[in-house]
């Protein structure tokens, strides 16, 4: 596992290397068109002279000619072009699909420091004593969820590249409306390619396209049915216990039902999250290994 994982943080970061590149050449052009440039003093001076020439009126009877634009001061000049909307949104995509790239670089790095540390220093010593070590590295990086940060890299690097590719069609449309509609398609192509071999291994058992995508919509998805069947339980049994308690007829009544109530309760919540009631839901919601097994 651990060797997997350096194999694999290597691809991650050659890739976030050559990726982020590409970006920060792309951000180095596009960052410029948040700035007001200044204007040409030349073609400031001749656009004022040639609305001076276009502005002249004569007196009746006509014994002088006076210009009706005011002439260009020595500390004035033309009012700068607002930054466009499309101008803001392309810089937006772009520099926080670099900020995503570099992040997932410097997650990769991170995740290979924790591993180099696990191998460090387990070599001397006897062999019962390694194999302690070992497990009891091991069982660090397992309770403090390694294997989550380590699948979290490439979902970064695929939703940096959606960034970076919505920029992009940002800045085609306003170019060339033929160009844009090319790569709108292509763009269009590829994402539905990865949401089909995203989704296809949650609809179809023994689907081979199984990426760190897949494993986070499936978790996401126990949890929140998880937390929907649980919330559902709680309302329902808040409610058992307001008609019951409606429904007591005397103070001593209502006083004896609120003891027996409470036990109750307590009961049925210890019963839900022990091992059996852990096992209620684990048999509805089991991880994707016990997924597989249970479709063998």
């Amino acid at each position: 596992m651990i060797q997997r994982w350096n194999s694999e943080i290597d691809t991650y970061l050659v890739y976030a290397g050559l990726f982020s590149a590409i970006l920060t050449a792309f951000n180095v052009q596009s960052y410029l068109l948040l700035q007001q440039a200044p204007p040409d003093p030349t073609l400031a001076v001749l656009q004022q002279i040639s609305l001076q020439l276009s502005s002249f009126s004569t007196s009746i009877p006509p014994t002088f000619i006076n210009s009706t634009y005011p002439a260009l001061g020595p500390g004035s000049s033309p009012s700068d072009s607002p930054t466009t909307l499309s101008a803001v949104w392309l810089n937006t995509l772009w520099f926080s699909s670099l900020i995503l790239s570099l992040s997932s670089a410097s997650v990769g790095i991170m995740v290979k420091q924790w591993v180099n540390e696990y191998n460090s220093g387990i070599a001397s010593g006897t062999s019962r004593a390694i194999a302690q070590l070992r497990q009891y590295r091991l069982n660090g990086l397992i309770g403090w969820h390694v294997r989550h940060i380590v699948m979290a890299i490439p979902i970064l690097l695929q939703v940096s590249l959606g960034l970076f590719l919505a920029g992009l069609l940002v800045l085609l449309w306003t170019l060339n409306q033929t160009v844009a509609t090319v790569v709108s398609v292509l763009v269009g192509i590829l994402f539905a390619f990865v949401v089909l071999t995203t989704l296809l291994p949650l609809i179809k058992p023994g689907c081979a396209y199984l990426s760190p995508q897949t494993l986070a919509l499936y978790a996401i998805g126990q949890q929140m049915v998880l937390m929907i069947r649980t919330l559902r339980y709680r309302f329902f049994w808040s409610i058992w216990r307001v008609s019951l308690w409606v429904r007591a007829e005397s103070p001593q009544a209502r006083r004896a039902f609120s003891g027996v109530a409470a036990k109750v309760s307590k009961a049925i919540d210890d019963i839900l999250w022990t091992c059996a009631g852990r096992s209620y839901f684990q048999k509805r919601f089991m991880t994707w290994l016990g997924r597989e097994r249970a479709a063998l």
